[in-house]
């Protein structure tokens, strides 16, 4: 009786067939890629916002480095453009001969800030200081060219009068020459006119020679008049060139602080969900480069990632059916979800924490056991699972003897 069960048990375990599987671990993760968050220039944690898996919006700040530093290389470097751009005003309103001093806007809507305000007061007092030295140098000038032609009227009225003279003195020595040829009147009458009218020639001489030098010395007023202004505009636009020179210099110089001191402040740049976040300690030292978090994308698919020994890769082939069942889960609420192989990893990796190397066989989970998972058991980057491979099925006798006929054909390969 006992042989006959025996027999029949054998017979039942040589045609009874069951599934073969492969069994890793996995854990959850996104299929796409994730954001990794660096800092460029490295610094001291002043203020850590998040923690570990916590849902983070775009833009919100992840990390906060002390900004003493940047703010005060952007306090600096705005301080030097404030006053370039102030005195660039001045320089340009000079060159311009403008008469009121225009403010840039940039300048004029911080004018709450005292030092702004003080920049703007000194560069107006600057500006009507020099206006009025260059208008009395100016007044100077033209006073004087003022005070020439009057006196270049006075002397042609000295001489349209001489010239009136010469004429009247010339009919009454036509008149005398008559009466002197007809012997009525002396000759030394004649002389006398005569020498009248050398003597109104000398001065309408000397009175043409005045007007000639007045007019000589207004040109000349005109000329320093000129010169005047033009060398106003002259050195304003030398100092227009030269504030410009140096903003081009500082802008740039501004413009990197800024970006520095924004840079203090690290943020989201898609709403996701904190992983591998890397400081706990407020006062810590982030090096340059370092890597600080990832951010898993919220929508992103997500897929297990399943570690396979090096043993058992060869049995593990794209399209391979898979269990996968989600350990931070009760096993008695949740029950296991059927996935397929998308991908497997061409070489070995390593386990950064145990240095074992194994191979990555990443799994999707079908939709619909997806959207049968209980109602608050959601998938989450990082949970863990454990996975089961399909690898084909195999009958119970061959997995009783299947340790004996290794052993004998591991003699034989011995012998």
């Amino acid at each position: 009786m006992v042989g006959v069960f025996v027999v029949a048990m054998i017979l039942w375990a040589a045609v009874s067939p069951v599934r073969s599987a492969i069994m890793a671990p996995g854990l959850v993760r996104v299929e796409a890629n994730r954001k990794v968050i660096r800092h460029r220039e490295g610094g001291s944690v002043r203020a850590i916002p998040v923690r570990e898996g916590q849902h983070v919006a775009a833009g919100q700040p992840l990390l906060i480095l002390d900004d003493v530093q940047p703010k005060a290389a952007v306090d600096v470097f705005q301080n030097q453009s404030d006053a370039l751009m102030a005195q660039s005003a001045r320089f340009e309103a000079e060159a311009r001969g403008a008469r009121v001093l225009s403010i840039p806007a940039s300048l004029t809507t911080r004018i709450s800030d005292p030092r702004v305000a003080g920049l703007i007061q000194d560069q107006q007092l600057l500006f009507s200081t020099r206006l009025q030295f260059f208008d009395s140098q100016a007044d100077v000038l033209n006073q004087r060219q003022s005070q020439i032609e009057s006196q270049i009227s006075g002397v042609q009225a000295q001489l349209d009068a001489l010239e009136e003279s010469v004429r009247l003195t010339k009919e009454e020595l036509s008149g005398y020459q008559t009466l002197y040829e007809k012997g009525y009147a002396p000759k030394t009458l004649i002389l006398r006119y005569d020498r009248s009218l050398a003597d109104l020639a000398g001065r309408r001489g000397a009175l043409n020679s005045e007007i000639t030098r007045l007019r000589q010395q207004k040109g000349e007023t005109r000329l320093q008049l000129n010169s005047l202004r033009d060398q106003r505009v002259s050195q304003a636009a030398d100092g227009l060139r030269q504030m410009q020179a140096g903003l081009s210099d500082v802008s740039p110089r501004l413009t990197a602080a800024r970006q520095t001191l924004n840079n203090a402040i690290l943020r989201s740049p898609v709403d996701g969900y904190v992983l591998d976040l890397s400081q706990s300690t407020i006062g810590g030292v982030v090096g340059p480069g370092e890597v600080l978090m990832n951010i898993v994308p919220a929508n992103a698919p997500l897929i297990i990632s399943a570690k396979i020994k090096p043993a058992d890769i060869d049995d593990v082939k794209v399209g391979m059916k898979a269990e996968v069942r989600l350990t931070a889960f009760n096993y008695r609420k949740v029950s296991p979800v059927q996935g397929e192989v998308i991908a497997v990893s061409a070489d070995s990796l390593s386990d950064q924490k145990t240095g074992e190397g194994y191979f990555r066989a990443d799994i999707r989970i079908a939709p619909k056991d997806l959207a049968s998972l209980p109602k608050g058991a959601k998938l989450s980057p990082g949970m863990p699972a454990a996975v089961s491979i399909v690898t084909g099925t195999r009958t119970i006798l061959s997995y009783v003897v299947s340790p004996l006929t290794d052993t004998i054909r591991d003699s034989l390969k011995e012998d």
